[in-house]
């Protein structure tokens, strides 16, 4: 019997079964996949943005368990840890990256690890469902089939976006959690695209690859309003962009509004007109605004309120400059869908977070049962968030495991 398995070899299921270990050859890894760490790999389009210097509340959408479970400086942990395992790490702007600038580093570094402390690893298995025995359980793949008996279980399934790289099946998850009767929210795709239908400003696709500063707000269909700063993309589907990927978090948006003037005053950019219209009066409209924001945005937008791009600022008054401005704070359109898991970076969903105590990460009134990463309802924002408590919550699962013995 196995002291513990790990269903999941991803960075919460490797650091969960690295600290669970006493270097006995009683702990087992289970992966679905060819080889572990199929996500990793790919982290942060393979550089793996490992985590982030700034840490607030809103890193984590105001989730209080996520945050107080990783403190106020959850990237010193992750740092440590990554030295103890022979990788040198260093922060560009507060992210924090393997020196290597390689995902591969961070998955070799843990692999050495795991037959350093003679840890069995067993990939294209995918655990179906988990029985609940008198002193154990017992781990069965998804036809039925014993895989083991273990004293311990930790769900480190992750999430079930990027189905490419060898996510989760949503049936099989959801299946795996009602064995063991554990309450879960409903998944959906998260840091992603978002698919909009035009609004009053026009097709979205005449502007498509456009990149823009801009502040991104999101309004849900009960009035809530959330916003972001930062580059916004626009695409011939909708809108993408590190802004809109934090923002798809939200549930049941209505509208999206892009403000790409939001740091500057309506008396400033009507100032700025009367100047520029004093001393460069053949200037156009389209090349006044094109002084502020893209080229084809700056079109797109004058085209939105009827004016022409060829009229001159000398045949433009006041009134036309201010519309101008109102159109370029307001560029709106209608919610139409989020684009999907494949294009999803994390899932939101999961295990419920009062079903977990914190301390452990055991579930509550379940002996010898815990859940680590994206197995759980938690969700962080771009910007190596969401690996950081990852590797936290694993770290802790696993050492709980063995400070048991």
């Amino acid at each position: 019997m196995y002291k513990a398995c790990i269903i999941g070899a991803g960075a919460a299921g490797l650091i969960a079964a690295i600290e669970a270990s006493s270097a006995r050859g009683d702990i087992l890894i289970l992966d679905k996949n060819k080889k572990a760490g199929m996500k990793l790999y790919a982290t942060g389009n393979g550089r793996c943005n490992l985590a982030n210097l700034h840490m607030a509340s809103s890193c984590y959408y105001d989730n209080l368990f996520a945050t107080n479970i990783l403190g106020e400086n959850p990237s010193d942990f992750i740092v440590d840890y990554m030295n103890k395992l022979g990788v040198i790490c260093y922060d560009k702007n507060g992210y924090v990256y393997p020196r290597s600038n390689q995902a591969s580093t961070i998955v070799w570094a843990l692999l050495d690890r795991l037959k350093r402390d003679n840890i069995a690893l067993k990939t294209g298995t995918e655990a179906g469902s988990i029985i609940v025995e008198n002193d154990h359980y017992t781990v069965k793949d998804i036809n039925g089939k014993e895989i083991c008996k273990t004293e311990n279980v930790i769900i480190t399934t992750g999430g079930i976006s990027m189905p490419k790289l060898g996510a989760a099946s949503e049936t099989t998850t959801c299946k795996l959690f009602d064995s063991l009767n554990i309450k879960y929210k409903s998944f959906k795709p998260s840091l992603c695209p978002i698919v909009c239908e035009p609004e009053s400003s026009g097709n979205i696709s005449d502007i498509s690859g456009v990149r823009s500063n801009g502040r991104v707000t999101v309004t849900t269909r009960d009035g809530r309003k959330y916003s972001e700063d930062g580059e916004v993309q626009f695409t011939d589907y909708g809108l993408s962009g590190i802004v809109v990927f934090d923002l798809s978090y939200y549930d049941d948006i209505k509208t999206i509004t892009i403000d790409t003037l939001f740091d500057i005053s309506e008396d400033e950019f009507v100032s700025l007109f009367n100047i520029t219209k004093e001393n460069n009066p053949t200037r156009t409209l389209h090349g006044f605004l094109n002084g502020f924001i893209n080229d084809k945005l700056a079109a797109y937008i004058i085209n939105s309120v009827g004016l022409s791009l060829k009229q001159e600022l000398s045949d433009s008054d006041i009134e036309s400059a201010k519309r101008i401005y109102t159109a370029a704070r307001n560029i709106t359109y209608t919610f139409k869908s989020l684009y999907g898991y494949t294009h999803s970076q994390v899932t939101k969903g999961g295990i419920i977070c009062e079903e977990i105590d914190p301390l452990t990460m055991q579930l509550k009134n379940r002996s010898g049962l815990y859940a680590a990463g994206e197995a759980i309802d938690v969700c962080g924002k771009c910007g190596g968030y969401n690996l950081m408590w990852a590797m936290r919550s694993g770290y802790l699962a696993g050492k709980n495991i063995r400070e048991k013995q």
